[in-house]
This record gives structure tokens, C-alpha cells and sequence, in this order.
């Protein structure tokens, strides 16, 4: 079969907005400032297969819970801006849901230590060459997880915040007669109550609520805590208090992890009903549009006081009935005409009116601190959401110490790993994509005449370069020499060895047998001849190829604690000695291309030999400190709940082992046959256009987050809504009267205007120039409607990007990302461009971080959140949604992933 590679992503973004690390180096590097988890030796000495990830690091993956632990920790709870991400596509083959942090808790001293067991274990394959017998089967493992609780909503159903400044009343009276008592500031949190009432005046919806906490708007004036006042209450006005998605393998494996609050009920409409802004509209019969059978809402059946009862109509000639009909206050599922996801409205509620949503058939059924092996399938793709760091407590002699983590882990069960890393079906070798020189080579120089002259001079070690970067002569159309910066010279073609990427020995790859009889390595009595001393057989030979004056000593200490294990004379040693050889951050690169086969902290029990020997030495010194650590381990390991995994397994490092099978020379490639099937006719969209088009989303795909599936589908139709198919890169001002008044303020504040400059069939077109600078003024950076800032500023690109201060912002943006200065505040037409009209659109979705909103998954709800985003007042959210079903169901980006 043909080869297999999967699409691998690194575990974690470089900042909270979700920006990917440039290369495997940078994340590597960032992570040298952890203090614990190193790979292969922890800090104590002891086995440690995985890494660790930090809040010390990479604090936007934490996310907090309201536990007392965590504020004695740290005051401002970490909100999980982003996720831990799956490190390659997969299938996740079991996982463990801790419940919260006290389900496993530990008693220690006169506490209790606070850590999530929480894991999710995901089976990878990769086959480089055309034959399954160049394959390997690993896994990644995400540990330490944040548990259940902490995805629990941020406050009640009732509880939100104002989405922007708006007004407030003291009574229904002040609401109907439209006298405002002042301005509740954006944020505003508040607490809804059962009161609602519809304005008159202009049909909207009113709710009296609660202020949740004291709060001060600019005018200086000051609400309490506990006032009532009523504001408005539909069309978006009030958005839920802000909880953190959850990740997206949660809804393959169970949806009692979504499970609506005690006495709440998630329902459908059985059909097309009529809903209500009040209950007083409800018995008026003035309905405020129509919900369509299937629209998702949610209602506590069971509770009367969100109930009102209305005489059910007779027909003509019917015979009199006292039955009446139920309507209920509901929360609806998603928007529906102006009003959004998350407003409340009455809709019949008796009888079969409203269809109870069944649990989801699920690969497994939720249970709480057990392993889970899911019975089917449950696919994941890199760069999908895994979770959060969880809070982790450790002992201390007089206290504790705290931290947030995450542990992971990279192994295989494959005995053929080994003969893996020699690549045998020597894939890659047509392209090879490294370059290996040897030591004491022969190095060249160009003469005066740049004629090639042997320097005299030898490399001084053997080394590997990317051999796309590396300069080339040629001599008759052939490569013959390559320029080795580092080496201040050339080489003969005749000296160098060029290497595919899957010769993972050849790239220092090296698999170590030399499994320990006990998980702590470096006990200060018998000197370590186990792994730690195949890892500094390792860094010996690192240093033996040390060129640094500085670091010539290194040798002899490598050498001199080798001969010492040998010997083992003295029964007494410095583990801190040994441990500072390990951790030597000049040689890390080998340790981490170091592949250990050993034992799993996870497979074996307090009992069984790994952990007794270690335990035993507790038992006299510090009984405490057993008795804490048995519990641990008791309630950490998982292994033997899944049959044929364990107990030894090849540990490899996670960033490094998965970097290395990255595919260095695929170049994602959108082509024009690709957008063809989006924009169909060539006069509109000729191919030149096209391929420039596909260029450049090719050429930032990595860069400006449209690198995932969910990414780039959303991304192309949200697009594809912005130009049409026509493919137009500037704003269309062509609104008749009516649609002015509805679509802009201005105008509904100018109905006069609206019929001087909109477009009347027959009679008149459209003055476009007034109607944008009527209808920008002042907004996002515009002057006023005299400044022209609105018909300068109109949207352009394949975003429409509008209003100067998006233009401004593009201009420091590009600047940053392609390194070109570029004003397009003083050349806005530039967006017609071709490759600035991509770049605009592409600015926005990455600046807006609406990757992140894509990674929740392809939903209508997550559609609609982006599209809130890109054109809040749009009318076609839901063109916007089958614009993505289209794209997918055609499958139009489906071999680039």
C-alpha cells in the first residue's frame, strides 16, 4: 500500500492567541526553562519517560477551577486560553476522566495534595516507504489533564454580561414611556429574572435583573450590588458568562459530559411553532417569528413559574373548549432571525410540542476515575483539542509545591523499532532532504579567480545540515561542492553523504536497551549501570566531537563516571554529580534522539518489584513519605487495564522523535483546480487570478493558521460569502431604500436619505460614495461623513476589509508577517490586488484568532460564532454555514490533509 504520513502538530501554541512555534527548536527551547520532567531522568533521579509542559512556560494551556488550592496558588485563576493540541492524526484508544481535584486527593501532613488523573492516549501509524513492513505503531499520551470540573460553566443559566454599553430603567413604567436611569457599561455582569416584559415602542424584549457585583459607568454613576433594574434582552443584548469549550473528543465518547444542569432539558421543536418575546405577547398572539421543527432549544419542563397557560383557539364552527396550551420560557440553540443563540423566548411547550434529544449513542459509556477503551473508533487529527493543564501538587518535607502540567509521552510497542530507524525500504532517498558530512574531511575555498582550491584546513567534527539550505556549486549542470557555514569552507560532493529524513540513525537516532531493575536510577549507592549509563555512553561521544575550547574537559568527566559504574568501588556517590552529566544542556540534542526501552511508571503497582525496591527505602527514613507515595502510584497507574500493553515499551521524545517524521519537503500546495470548484465561471475568476490566489494561501498556510482541515474549510466560506462568485473585491453599495433603514443606523435615523441615495429600480442608482460615508462615519478609526473616511475605507479584499482602522492595523500587520512596509492607510485600492486581497483576509482571521473558534470543530454554532466576528450584522449566517457543508461534502481540500 502506499506510504503513510500523518499530519503531526506540536502540543502546544507559542502564545495565547494560538500561534503555531516556528520550528521544533523553539518550542524546544522554551521548554529548557522547565524545572521538572526532563526526559528520560527526572530532576529526583528517578525514570521518566515523558516531558513535562508548564503554566512556568506556557501558562494559556492552565486552566483553573475555583478549588481553594488553586487561589492560595495563584489569585487570577488561569482561564485556559488555549488548548493542549493532538500531536498527529489518530485514534484515541482509551482515556480517563477524573472527576475533580478531591475525588484524588491525597492526605499529606495536615492537608490534602491536589492533582487530576485525568489521560488520554492516542495510536498513531506512519509507513515512509510503499510496504507496511517499513511501518511503525506508536502512541501519544496526554497526562495530568484538568479534570471534569473544570469546564463546569462560569455561572448559572441565568448568569451574564452586557455585550456592549447599554441602557437601564428603574421600572416597567420608565421602560414603556423610554426614561433611561443610565448606562450599564459593557461586561456588566448580571442575573436574569422571570420578568420580562415587550416594549411597545418598538418591540423589543426587556428583562429586570440583578447586578451581580458593584459596578461604575463613565458617567460616574455607581450601582450596587443586589439592584434591580431592567434592560434589554434580546437580539445578543445579554451574552452567557464565559466558560472555556470543551475539548472536541468529548462528543465521540459521551454526552453526559455536556449534560444540561438538574431539572434542565435540551429539546427540539417537533415542528414549526411561533415564539414569543413575552408572556404577555404569548396571550396577545403576537408572535415574533417562527422557529423551524428540529431548532434546537433548551427548558425546565417541571417548572411553573416560566409557564404561562393560553385558551387554545377554536375554529370556525368548533364547539367551545376550557383546554389550554403551555408556553415555556426556552433558551434557544442557535440564532434564528434577529434573535442569537442564548436569548430566551416562549414557545408551546405542552403535549409532543417539544422532542426531548436523546442521549447520543456513544464508543463508551462516562464513567468517572476508570480507564475507558472506547468500543469503536475515535478519530482525532493533529492540532485537535486534548484539554488543559491540570493543577499538580507535590510533597515538601514542610509544605507542598503547585504547579500546573501536563505529562506527555511518546512510545511504541513495536519490536521492530530498531530496523525502523535504518529506514529498510529506504524511503526518501530520491529526495533526500539532509546533508551528513564526516569529520577531518577535506575542506575547499574559492581563490581570487573563484576557482575551487583545497584550504589546507579539515572539518573539525562530523556534522548534518538541512540540505535545502546549503549552497551549491555546480560544475557541468552537477552538483561538486556544498558550502558548510559552520565549517567556513566546502566540501566535494565526493565527501558528503546525502540522507533521506527517515534515516533516523544515520540523523543520531539511537535505540537504547539497558532497562533498570528499579524506577530509581540513581539510588547514591550502586553506581548506575542502567540507562543512565547508555545515556552518557551517548554524551561521551558528543564529547568527543567537542570543538569548544571551553568544553574540552568534558570528555575526561563523561569518561571518568563511565569507568566509575564499571568499577563501582564506591558505594556512596553524588546523584547530583550524575544527574548534571545527564541534564547537560550542551549535549541535549542527543539525549533527546535517544530512544529507551524500558518499563512503564504507569503499568506496575506500590507492590510490584520496579517500585518496591525504591519504596523500601522509605520505610525506616520516612514512613510519610511511603505512605503518600503508594497512594500516588495507586491511583496513577492505568496500564494493565489494557490488555497487550506494557510492561517495557520504547520511549521516545515527543517533539523531537515527531518532528524528525514531519514530511521536511511536502509543500502544502492549493492549486488553482482546487479554487476552480469554488469559483466556476473563468470570466469572473480567470485562471490567473486563481493561481495567484492559490499561491499565496499556500505560501502563509503554516503562518496565518489556515494549516488544519476545520481551519481552512471555515476560512474558504466565510471568504467565499465576502466576494461571491463573481469574485468581488470591493464592496457593493447597491441597497434600495428599506434595506439601508434596516441595514444602518444612519439611515434608520435619516429614513429621508435612505430614499435619496438607495438604489430605486428604474428610477435611480445608488449614490454608493454617500451611502458608505454615511453609513462608516466615525467607526473603527473613520472621520466624520464630511472626512470621506467611509468611501476611502470601504471594504475591499477577499475579507472586504473596512473602516481605516482595520487598514492601519492590516499595514503593521503585514509588515510584521511578510517583513514588507506597505501603508495601506495612504494606498487602500492596493487590496484589489490580487496578493493583497488574500494577505487582507488572511490578517484577519489570524489577527481575530478565528483559527481558534475553527478548531471547536465543523458545527453550525461554531460557523456562526466566526461569522459573528467577521460581519456581525450579516443577514446570510447561515449561507456562510452551507457554504462550509458544500466545501466538504466536495471534499475540494481533502488531499491536502
Amino acid at each position: 500500500m502506499p506510504a503513510k504520513l500523518p499530519k503531526f502538530s506540536y502540543p502546544v501554541p507559542s502564545n495565547k492567541n494560538g500561534h503555531a512555534f516556528s520550528t521544533a527548536e523553539d518550542l524546544l527551547s522554551k521548554l529548557d526553562g522547565e524545572s521538572s520532567g526532563q526526559y528520560l531522568v527526572g530532576s529526583q533521579g528517578m525514570w521518566h519517560g515523558g516531558i513535562h509542559i508548564t503554566d512556568a512556560t506556557i501558562p494559556w494551556c492552565a486552566l483553573s477551577t475555583n478549588s481553594a488550592a488553586e487561589q492560595q496558588y495563584r489569585r487570577e485563576p488561569y482561564k485556559g486560553e488555549q488548548f493542549i493540541r493532538c500531536m498527529a492524526d489518530g485514534e484515541i484508544v482509551a482515556y480517563r476522566m477524573c472527576k475533580d481535584y478531591e475525588s484524588t486527593a491525597i492526605p499529606w501532613r495536615d492537608e490534602s495534595l491536589h492533582f487530576s488523573t485525568s489521560f488520554v492516549l492516542v495510536k498513531h501509524y506512519v509507513q515512509p516507504g510503499d510496504t507496511d513492513d517499513s511501518g511503525l505503531t506508536f502512541y501519544t499520551l496526554y497526562m495530568n489533564l484538568a479534570p471534569f470540573s473544570a469546564y463546569a460553566p462560569q455561572g448559572g443559566e441565568l448568569d451574564k454580561k452586557t455585550g456592549g454599553s447599554q441602557r437601564y430603567y428603574t421600572s416597567v413604567d420608565d421602560v414603556q414611556a423610554g426614561r433611561v436611569a443610565g448606562t450599564l457599561v459593557k461586561d456588566t455582569s448580571v442575573t436574569l429574572s422571570g420578568n420580562i416584559i415587550t416594549r411597545s415602542s418598538d418591540r423589543r424584549q426587556f428583562t429586570e435583573v440583578t447586578i451581580a457585583e458593584e459596578t461604575t459607568n463613565a458617567a460616574g454613576t455607581t450601582l450596587s450590588a443586589g439592584a434591580k433594574v431592567w434592560t434589554v434582552s434580546d437580539q445578543g443584548s445579554l451574552k452567557a458568562e464565559s466558560s472555556v469549550p470543551v475539548p472536541c473528543w468529548w462528543a465521540k465518547c459521551t454526552p453526559a459530559y455536556d449534560a444540561q444542569p438538574a431539572g434542565r432539558v435540551s429539546c427540539t421543536s417537533r415542528t414549526d411553532w411561533a415564539y414569543y418575546l413575552s408572556g404577555d405577547d404569548v396571550l396577545a398572539r403576537k408572535s415574533a417569528g417562527k422557529v423551524a421543527a428540529g431548532f434546537p432549544l433548551t427548558y425546565e419542563p417541571d417548572n411553573a413559574a416560566q409557564q404561562v397557560a393560553r385558551p387554545v383557539t377554536v375554529t370556525a364552527g368548533a364547539a367551545p373548549t376550557d383546554a389550554v396550551n403551555t408556553f415555556s420560557l426556552v433558551t434557544l440553540g442557535r440564532d434564528v432571525g434577529k434573535q442569537k443563540k442564548g436569548d430566551r423566548v416562549w414557545i408551546v411547550s405542552d403535549g409532543d410540542s417539544l422532542t426531548p434529544v436523546a442521549p447520543t449513542t456513544s464508543a463508551s459509556t462516562l464513567v468517572f476515575g476508570e480507564v475507558v477503551k472506547p468500543a469503536t473508533a475515535m478519530t482525532i487529527n493533529a492540532g485537535d483539542s486534548i484539554g488543559h493543564m491540570g493543577f499538580f501538587q507535590l510533597p515538601e518535607e514542610n509544605g507542598k509545591r503547585s504547579r500546573y502540567q501536563v505529562h506527555i509521552e511518546c512510545f511504541s510497542m513495536d519490536d521492530t523499532l530498531p530496523t525502523f530507524l535504518t529506514n529498510p525500504k529506504h524511503a526518501g532517498e530520491q529526495a533526500p532532504a539532509f546533508l551528513k558530512y564526516p569529520k577531518a574531511a577535506a575542506l575547499f575555498a574559492k581563490d581570487a579567480a573563484g576557482q575551487m582550491v583545497d584550504s589546507t584546513r579539515k572539518t573539525l567534527t562530523q556534522g548534518i545540515v538541512t540540505l535545502s539550505k546549503v549552497p551549491v556549486v555546480e560544475v557541468d549542470g552537477r552538483p561538486t561542492y556544498y558550502q558548510i557555514h559552520r565549517e567556513n569552507g566546502y566540501l566535494a560532493a565526493s565527501s558528503v553523504q546525502k540522507l533521506s529524513q527517515y534515516a533516523l540513525g544515520e540523523l543520531g537516532f539511537v535505540a537504547l536497551d539497558k532497562a533498570s531493575e528499579s524506577f530509581n536510577l540513581l539510588d547514591g549507592v550502586e553506581h548506575p549501570d542502567n540507562i543512565v549509563k547508555g545515556i552518557l555512553e551517548q554524551m561521551y561521544k558528543a564529547a568527543q566531537d567537542e570543538t569548544r575550547t571551553s568544553h574540552a574537559l568534558n570528555e575526561y568527566n563523561y569518561q571518568r563516571l563511565l569507568e566509575q559504574i564499571d568499577s563501582n568501588h564506591d558505594k556512596n556517590y553524588s546523584e547530583q554529580e550524575y544527574l548534571q552529566a545527564v541534564h547537560n544542556v550542551s549535549y541535549r540534542d542527543r539525549r533527546y534522539r535517544i530512544i529507551a526501552k524500558h518499563a512503564s511508571e504507569w503499568y506496575y503497582g506500590k507492590d510490584d518489584p520496579l517500585w518496591g525496591t525504591y519504596l523500601n527505602t522509605l520505610t525506616t527514613d520516612a514512613p510519610q513519605w511511603k505512605t503518600y507515595t503508594e497512594a500516588f502510584i495507586e491511583k496513577i497507574k492505568w496500564m494493565k487495564s489494557l490488555p497487550g500493553m506494557g510492561p517495557k515499551l520504547w520511549h521516545m521524545h515527543p517533539v523531537v522523535f515527531l518532528d524528525a517524521l514531519t514530511n521536511k519537503l511536502k509543500q502544502t500546495k492549493i492549486t488553482t483546480a482546487m479554487l476552480r470548484k469554488i469559483w466556476t465561471t473563468t470570466t469572473d475568476a480567470p485562471d490567473t487570478l486563481l493561481s495567484s490566489i492559490a499561491e499565496e494561501l499556500s505560501n502563509s498556510f503554516e503562518a496565518c493558521n489556515i494549516n488544519t482541515k476545520d481551519r481552512l474549510y471555515h476560512f474558504m466560506a466565510q471568504v467565499f460569502q465576502e466576494v461571491g462568485p463573481a469574485f468581488n473585491l470591493k464592496e457593493n453599495f447597491n441597497y434600495r431604500p428599506n434595506v439601508l433603514v434596516s441595514k444602518f443606523a444612519y439611515y434608520r435615523n435619516h429614513t429621508a436619505e435612505a430614499q435619496l441615495d438607495g438604489y430605486i429600480p428604474g428610477t435611480q442608482a445608488a449614490n454608493a460614495e454617500n451611502i458608505a460615508n454615511k453609513a462608516y462615519a466615525t467607526r473603527v478609526g473613520n472621520g466624520n461623513l464630511e472626512s470621506g473616511d467611509g468611501w476611502r475605507y470601504r471594504g475591499r479584499g477577499m475579507k472586504q476589509l473596512t473602516f481605516r482602522g482595520n487598514y492601519g492595523s492590516f499595514t503593521r500587520y503585514h509588515e510584521s508577517k511578510w517583513d514588507q512596509r506597505i501603508d495601506f492607510e495612504e494606498n487602500p485600492d492596493l487590496l484589489l490586488e490580487a496578493v493583497y486581497a488574500v494577505r487582507s483576509a488572511l490578517y484577519f482571521w489570524d489577527f481575530h484568532s478565528l483559527f481558534s473558534l475553527a478548531d471547536q470543530g465543523v458545527t453550525r454554532d461554531v460557523s456562526y460564532s466566526i461569522t459573528r466576528i467577521v460581519n456581525l450584522y450579516d443577514d446570510h449566517y447561515e449561507d456562510r454555514f452551507e457554504n462550509l457543508k458544500t466545501f466538504l461534502s466536495e471534499g475540494i481540500f481533502d488531499e491536502i490533509f
